[in-house]
């Protein structure tokens, strides 16, 4: 069962949303968060197994693990 902090589900459901990998930097504008707020989420939902990334030139991409 996941359980999700209040930023966890605004990053989330802009990843939901997208349908498709997002930057930390397009994932930070979309949920309103700052980008080390939500690089620090993502690691942690990364440690959690309810996200991937991965690198594609100088960015971290993420996407849902379903």
């Amino acid at each position: 069962m996941m359980i999700l902090n209040a930023q966890e589900k605004k990053i989330m459901k802009v990843l939901y949303l997208a349908n498709k990998p997002l930057s930390t930097k397009e994932i930070s504008e979309r949920a309103e968060l700052s980008w080390p707020t939500t690089k620090k989420y993502l690691d942690e939902m990364h440690k959690k197994n309810y996200v991937d990334g991965g690198i594609k030139g100088n960015s971290v991409f993420w996407w849902i693990k379903y």
